[in-house]
């Protein structure tokens, strides 16, 4: 195993007492939309205290590079010790897998109109990929929208669907397609041409805008808004895709650590047919197998992390990670409920919220099922080569 550097430890430890010690106590902040999630103006008061920390944004230096991902793991996972950590020290989706993309395929000007705001935590941003009605969604090729040049501006029109914070976002990644293929835009918003048509209440609450489904009706975006090159769009959505998807892992893994120690302390604490409950083998061996759950996450995060600094885009292996991890947080928040009993189905403690949140997580950047069958035609792929 990669040892980590000292600059992560470092920075993963400052991230660590912030979160305890700062964040936490807003868990129980009624400030939150009327879909559950925070609301902006809880989100910026976190903000402007984790940047008087020196945490905002921790991933990424002063200078504008970008910790190792194997560093990243550490920080955002950290960060992930609350469900508002990840808020607060500006490191959540999509922003984080924003920034990435910018980061790496943005131009001098674009960065400095779009990546630098989201940097320094005075906007946020949405990816539109997902479609209704039969669009794009774990099969991108299926992308309805459109796009088409008229004079120096492109046109796109479309419908898109579960876009996650869309409702309150300043900057926009559209994805579209054109004769050439598919494209990808920058856009400010909002935008009288993207109308919010529906936000639907979800299992999941912890993120901002909630998960938008909207109409883009002739919107003019200036060519020099484009990423690359008409035809691209999917290429670039490749160098984000895996790194977003792996620090979904990270984060996740940070709150179901945080619940695993809630639940062991209630399990050390309560006491029922004249013992505390972890004396119970019942309660003791679900606390165990959070225990190997928990290391057996870590270790895959780390090696995908480890796959992608060798400059990889770490398709099946980031696809391997988030199979494995999302199902094995799962478990582990589901044990922990289970473990607290009636106390873990309620709002006194993280532990429900952590549980709705890991559902969620299952689904969204590819559900499980549509990873293993992805790996099952690698599989297939690679067996049909030692045919030959």
């Amino acid at each position: 195993m990669t040892k980590l550097s000292q600059r992560a430890l470092e920075i993963g430890a400052k991230v660590e007492a912030f979160v305890r010690e700062t964040v936490v106590p807003y868990e129980q902040d009624p400030r939150r939309d009327h879909h559950g999630a925070p609301t902006d103006e809880l989100v910026d008061e976190m903000k402007m205290k984790a940047r008087a920390a020196g945490v905002l944004t921790p991933h990424i230096l002063p200078d504008g590079s970008h910790l190792t991902q194997l560093e990243t793991a550490h920080v955002l996972q950290k960060s992930g010790l609350s469900p508002l950590g990840p808020l607060a020290c500006n490191t959540t989706a999509p922003d984080e897998g924003n920034m990435y993309l910018l980061g790496h395929v943005g131009s001098p000007e674009l960065k400095e109109r779009f990546l630098r705001p989201l940097v320094e935590g005075n906007a946020r941003s949405a990816f539109f990929m997902t479609e209704p009605d039969g669009g794009a969604g774990s099969d991108p090729a299926m992308m309805k929208t459109t796009c088409r040049m008229d004079g120096n501006h492109w046109v796109i029109n479309g419908r898109k669907t579960f876009i996650t914070g869309a409702d309150g976002a300043k900057v926009g990644i559209i994805m579209a397609k054109a004769d050439e293929g598919a494209c990808m835009f920058l856009v400010d918003l909002p935008d009288p041409a993207i109308r919010i048509d529906h936000v639907p209440n979800t299992i999941d609450n912890s993120m901002p805008g909630g998960h938008a489904t909207l109409t883009i009706d002739n919107l003019r975006v200036p060519a020099d808004q484009m990423l690359g090159e008409a035809g691209e769009g999917f290429k670039y959505a490749q160098i984000r895709l895996s790194p977003a998807r792996l620090s979904h892992c990270m984060r996740w893994l940070g709150c179901c650590v945080r619940a695993n120690e809630i639940a062991t302390d209630y399990a050390n604490r309560r006491e029922a047919f004249g013992k505390v409950l972890i004396d119970h083998e019942g309660v003791g061996f679900m606390l165990a197998e959070n225990m190997i759950d928990l290391k057996q996450a870590e270790l895959m995060i780390d090696w995908c992390a480890s796959v992608l600094d060798t400059g990889s885009l770490g398709t099946v292996e980031s696809s391997m990670t988030k199979v494995a991890v999302s199902e094995a947080l799962m478990r582990i928040a589901d044990r922990c409920v289970q473990v607290m009993g009636g106390l873990g189905v309620t709002d006194t403690t993280i532990v429900e919220r952590v549980f709705r949140e890991i559902r969620a997580f299952r689904i969204y950047d590819g559900p499980t099922e549509v990873h293993k069958w992805s790996l099952a035609k690698k599989i297939k792929r690679d067996w049909k080569a030692t045919q030959i």
